[in-house]
C-alpha cells in the first residue's frame, strides 16, 4: 500500500511540475515577447507494471494481492501465464470481482481495462484440483 501511495504521489508531483513549467513559459513569453507565442509540447512515455505482493500460487483458499499500474490512455490487459493443465486438473481464481476458471492452455486474461489506472486487486483461489504445483506469472500489456 505504501508503494502505491508513493507511486501516486510521484505521478501527482510530475503533473504539478509540468503545469508549473507550462505556466512559467507562458508568463515569460507574454511578458518579454508581446505578440509572439510559444508552443510547449511534452511526451510522457507509456509505463505499465504488475506486482504481486508474493508468488501467485494456485492452492485452495490461498489469497493475495496485486498492484496493477498503467498510464496508457487506451487501457491495458493483465494476463496470467502458467504450465498447461491436464484434462483432469482445474483451478478457479477470483481476481478482483471476476471469477475465472483457469484455461487448460496455460494463458488466462485476468483483466481488461479501457483506461489508465493504478489499483490494488485482491485475489483468491478455490476449487483447485492439481496434480502438480501451479505458479502463475502475471504480465501487463498496454492497449
Amino acid at each position: 500500500m505504501r508503494k502505491l501511495k508513493l507511486a501516486k504521489r510521484g505521478a501527482l508531483l510530475a503533473i504539478a511540475a509540468g503545469a508549473m513549467v507550462a505556466a512559467t513559459a507562458t508568463g515569460a513569453s507574454a511578458a518579454s515577447t508581446a505578440g509572439h507565442s510559444y508552443r510547449l509540447r511534452a511526451t510522457v512515455p507509456v509505463a505499465c507494471w504488475v506486482r504481486p505482493a508474493e508468488t501467485v500460487m494456485a492452492e485452495a483458499g490461498r489469497t493475495g494481492s496485486v498492484v496493477e499500474a498503467c498510464n496508457s490512455p487506451g487501457g491495458f490487459t493483465v494476463s496470467a501465464h502458467y504450465r498447461p493443465l491436464s484434462d483432469k486438473e482445474k483451478a478457479r481464481m477470483i481476481y478482483g470481482d471476476r471469477a475465472l476458471e483457469l484455461s487448460k492452455s496455460g494463458i488466462q486474461e485476468l483483466r481488461h481495462s479501457n483506461m489508465a489506472t493504478i489499483r490494488s486487486v485482491a485475489y483468491r483461489f478455490d476449487e483447485v484440483e492439481l496434480d502438480e504445483p501451479l505458479i502463475l506469472a502475471l504480465t501487463i500489456q498496454p492497449i
